[in-house]
């Protein structure tokens, strides 16, 4: 890790823009479970940790298609309910619409990780806490009340037209917070979202929470650092 790096973002950077799912909020804990009594219900013995994550794989799919191809944004819930649906129709389930929609439904249940709340009560006394998020707006106002912090703002890629990595939910981040590109750190568990942060000129820290590699990208992080915790102690004085 950079000090150099750090000691200028405190410097120049005024917002911490967080990617909210698997960043802050643990996905995990929440639809496991959920997955695990839909198969158990239909006698599938499917192990749910494969199956969630096949399903955040189509859905990651399809939601960059609907970024790509011309026509209106399809909402975050409408986009997850097909996927889950796909993967559920090739385990050869059939499974009624409202069980799934039950399961996407638990989406605005998720808590965070346990070092988030922490965390985000040292940062938010330096910088603005922004939650930038490829959910609804009804999904990050659910969410919301579930930190301790509250956050300074949420910016959901609806209202921008487009899923990150597209530039528009970046930019309209900056417009909304009146920021320039350099003055927003994006923080984020995934390599897709940072690479699209840094593209538009945000500073970027990668938090390895899964400790994978973050790729041979040419768009670097200018932080690594292993949960909230970390990013704490690196940008607080």
């Amino acid at each position: 890790m950079s000090k150099i790096a750090a000691e200028t973002i405190q410097e120049e950077a005024s917002v911490l823009a967080f990617d909210l799912w698997d960043t802050l909020l643990d996905r995990e804990s929440t639809l496991i479970p959920a997955l695990d009594g839909l198969l158990t219900d239909h006698d599938c013995d499917y192990d749910p940790e494969i199956l969630l994550r096949r399903y955040l794989a189509m859905h990651f799919r399809d939601s960059m298609i609907d970024s790509l191809i011309p026509g209106p944004h399809t909402p975050f819930k409408e986009i997850s309910r097909r996927a889950l649906s796909y993967r559920l129709e090739q385990l050869g389930l059939d499974v009624p619409d409202e069980e799934i929609r039950r399961v996407i439904r638990q989406w605005k249940t998720l808590q965070p990780y346990p070092d988030v709340d922490s965390a985000l009560d040292r940062l938010g006394d330096e910088y603005k806490l922004v939650g930038l998020s490829n959910g609804d707006p009804d999904m990050l106002n659910a969410v919301r009340p579930n930190f301790e912090t509250e956050l300074d703002g949420v910016v959901s890629v609806a209202d921008a037209g487009a899923y990150k990595p597209h530039r528009a939910s970046y930019d309209l981040c900056c417009d909304e917070f009146d920021v320039a590109p350099h003055e927003v750190v994006f923080v984020t568990s995934h390599t897709f979202d940072l690479v699209g942060a840094k593209a538009v000129g945000m500073r970027g820290a990668f938090l390895n929470r899964h400790e994978n590699p973050y790729g041979g990208w040419i768009h670097r992080p200018d932080l690594i650092v292993a949960d909230t915790g970390e990013l704490a102690d690196v940008l607080t004085s």
